[in-house]
């Protein structure tokens, strides 16, 4: 019976000196809370549009930086680590300009494609056997002489 007691006395004991290491080990540092010495600067060129800025501004007034940061990054399609550096800009009272209005006669036309021609056609068939796997060069040859996108210029190569 006294065994048993000092037994269980000596598993205590083991196993509050390891749980006090893992705590001590594990410490304030293992949260994943950004610590930043500096406030993030925001990348030159962003625009953003008045009325995102002010909601940005006003949720993470709020308290909800983290928020504000993911509606920017969703909203405006920046990346998580420059929106956040735009919700500290914007917290600090900083104004970003508008983007500009796209002009309705630009985006009302099509775009319009030049044709492959047989000089074209015989160098890009040279092009691929070339490089099968990648075709980078032929990719780009047709991209710039007839406007094609890159996966019709795929689509189209892989035809051949």
């Amino acid at each position: 019976m006294l065994i048993m007691l000092i037994f269980g006395l000596i598993v205590t004991v083991i196993l509050a000196l390891v749980m006090s290491y893992v705590v001590i080990r594990s410490g304030p540092s293992s949260r994943n809370v950004p610590t930043f010495s500096s406030p993030p600067t925001p990348p030159a060129g962003v625009r953003i549009s008045r009325e995102l800025q002010e909601a940005v501004r006003d949720t993470a007034s709020r308290g909800n930086p983290e928020q504000a940061a993911k509606r920017l990054h969703k909203e405006a399609g920046l990346p998580t680590t420059q929106a956040t550096a735009v919700v500290y800009a914007l917290q600090t009272g900083q104004v970003f300009p508008e983007p500009e209005p796209t002009s309705t006669a630009a985006t009302a036309e099509p775009t319009r494609r030049a044709p492959v021609d047989a000089e074209l056609l015989t160098t890009l068939r040279r092009l691929v056997v070339q490089d099968r796997l990648r075709r980078t060069a032929a990719i780009r040859l047709l991209r710039e002489r007839t406007g094609m996108n890159n996966r019709d210029a795929r689509r189209f190569l892989d035809a051949l």
